[in-house]
């Protein structure tokens, strides 16, 4: 269930809300957490190692701090944060529309729940976005293009790991 002005929806094994600052420290653990599960054979084994909690909870506080026009979102299960999410404007230069979806990120333990189908309602409905995704990340690859997102040509190195992303757009 889902709602335009809900601040938090609660589900049957997880509740979605906007993150607040007594969040930031969990979400450091958890975003290293996630990276390490989900890019795991697809990023540098030593770079995914290498992931810091305490700078990701600083950035995480940072960006909590003065969010802009960034939306962001998290869930919970009974064990703690499970997921998050994350949408704003473009950061490109050329954006094929005015959303992107920067992130959906969920542990392992709740693939496969629908979790990040809610996550995506919340972030950025139905409107027109794009995202970057890991060429080799087929399981996001298939989840984006169940919700209406294909490979629209755009290419780029990752960051940090010269990994190749594929950009997505509906």
């Amino acid at each position: 269930m889902t709602c335009e002005r809900c601040e938090t929806v609660a589900h049957v094994s997880w509740t979605i809300a906007r993150p607040t600052p007594d969040d930031v420290e969990e979400m450091g653990r958890v975003h290293v957490r996630i990276w390490q599960e989900a890019y795991a054979g697809l990023m540098p084994a030593d770079y995914l190692a290498s992931l810091d909690p305490a700078s990701r909870t600083e950035r995480w506080r940072e960006r909590i701090a003065d969010p802009g026009e960034v939306s962001w979102w998290l869930a919970r299960d009974e064990q703690g944060i499970v997921a998050m999410a994350t949408s704003g404007p473009p950061r490109d230069e050329d954006p094929p529309v005015d959303l992107e979806l920067y992130a959906i990120n969920v542990l392992e333990r709740a693939h496969g729940t629908g979790l990040a189908d809610d996550l995506l309602a919340h972030v950025i409905g139905d409107r027109a976005a794009y995202l970057w995704v890991l060429e080799g990340n087929a399981r996001a690859r298939a989840f984006y293009r169940r919700h209406g997102f294909a490979d629209d040509g755009g290419r780029k190195p990752e960051p940090d790991t010269g990994v190749m992303e594929i950009r997505m757009s509906r």
